[in-house]
């Protein structure tokens, strides 16, 4: 009977053990909100790949704490998209962690259900300011906020091209156009803010609603106007529409200056080809100069750039590489310290990171405001660290022009040819 005893309990203990190391080593599940179909989706899924290669490569080294990271996607489309898609991921897939978003509008709307169900919601990409500004306690904006895009604008208009247009700064006729949603109202908002701060006036400053199909009469006052450098803050679609109609109507300016989102687009290339090549994108580094990479950060940046222009055959834009740099830091730097993977506990994980400069990948460190930043004190969750710069296009790809310690080439094309010669 002892013997049967010993050999019942053995068993018993050897069932419990196989049980508890099943649930131990359970995947981390995170959701991904992106868009996957619909109009953003070339931009959603461009990021997804970039964010699937970080995942691959984390597993590969054994996952995080012996745990394999495993996605759940969910289509956000638009924002009410988002919000249903989030929180089916929450009550139907248990997910506790979400990722994303591409754009600000679906970020704003992921970060509001993720926030209202605790769920711990470590954003990408999105950039429009008031996403850290609700008062929301696990919101934590990996990229940077919209101001520092308009600022990468403006910087590069006083510091680099007005010398070779040879005016002085002051003298340098500046418009502003921008598509009036969150995001290109948020990185306008800066802009006005910005250049009146530095001196200089700008001398069109418009917005257009997104969905316009006749760029005719915005083009028309531009030409009016005749800019020397445009600053445009667009999507997909009405950067391509308004390209198009410039090339039409003749309109020429001696640099062109787009903002993140339509003008960091694959489609751009596709659409108007090599025309694309001397626009200047203010935007998430798509690959900085090494320099200013950690060392161990170098190898990680080598791997990923091989992986992804293996995958998809060309170089990721800059949210891509946004993307990866945000969800390596989620995996190397927050999740390994957690015990429990439950919103406060990553929370204050979060919120104890101290990174410097070129700890990521696309050359940004993580800082994050708690309510204590002194230009907003209602500011939570935004990382002061991110890098945002200016990138140009190239006939064969991108390069990085600004600002300097960044760079990986010199700003070419200024002043750009007019369209009979591009």
């Amino acid at each position: 009977m002892r013997l049967v005893f010993r050999s019942c309990a053995f068993v018993a203990s050897f069932l419990l053990a196989l049980t508890f190391g099943a649930q131990a080593q359970e995947p981390i599940k995170i959701g991904v909100l992106l868009p996957f179909t619909g109009p953003l989706a070339k931009n959603g899924i461009e990021n997804w790949e970039a964010m699937q290669i970080a995942r691959d490569m984390i597993n590969e080294r054994g996952g995080v704490n012996g745990r394999k990271i495993e996605y759940v996607q969910g289509d956000a489309t638009n924002p009410n998209a988002a919000i249903s898609e989030t929180e089916r991921l929450i009550t139907k897939d248990g997910v506790k962690i979400t990722t994303g978003s591409f754009a600000s509008p679906i970020a704003i709307a992921v970060s509001q259900a993720a926030e209202r169900h605790g769920v711990f919601h470590w954003e990408t990409t999105g950039a429009a300011e008031i996403i850290t500004r609700r008062g929301f306690k696990y919101t934590f904006q990996v990229g940077a906020p919209a101001r520092k895009y308009g600022q990468a604008a403006v910087d590069i208009v006083l510091d680099d091209l007005a010398k070779r247009l040879k005016k002085p700064a002051a003298d340098v006729k500046l418009a502003l156009l921008w598509e009036n949603r969150a995001f290109g109202k948020s990185v306008g908002d800066g802009i006005r803010t910005y250049s009146q701060a530095k001196g200089i006036k700008l001398v069109y400053d418009e917005g257009y609603d997104q969905t316009a199909t006749d760029m005719t009469p915005i083009v028309q006052k531009l030409k009016d106007v005749a800019p020397d450098v445009l600053i445009a803050i667009s999507f997909p679609n009405d950067a391509i529409l308004f390209q198009r109609k410039a090339k039409e109507l003749d309109f020429n300016v001696a640099a062109f200056i787009g903002v993140s989102a339509g003008y960091s687009a694959p489609d751009l290339r596709d659409s108007i080809g090599d025309s694309v090549a001397g626009i200047f994108v203010a935007d998430f580094p798509p690959k900085v100069n090494e320099g200013v990479l950690k060392p161990a950060v170098k190898e990680v940046a080598r791997e990923f750039y091989k992986r992804y222009e293996a995958k998809l055959k060309r170089a990721p834009a800059g949210h891509a590489a946004a993307g990866f740099s945000a969800v390596w830091a989620l995996f190397t730097e927050v999740l390994p310290k957690a015990k429990t993977y439950e919103p406060d506990e990553l929370r204050e994980i979060a919120l104890k990171l101290d990174l410097p400069e070129g700890s990521l990948v696309n050359g940004s460190g993580i800082k994050f405001t708690n309510f204590d930043w002194p230009d907003d004190p209602k500011d939570a969750g935004q990382n002061l660290r991110a890098s945002i710069g200016v990138w140009q296009w190239t006939k064969t790809g991108n390069e990085q022009v600004f600002p300097p310690e960044l760079a990986t080439h010199e700003p070419a094309m200024v002043p750009l040819p007019n369209w009979s010669n591009r």
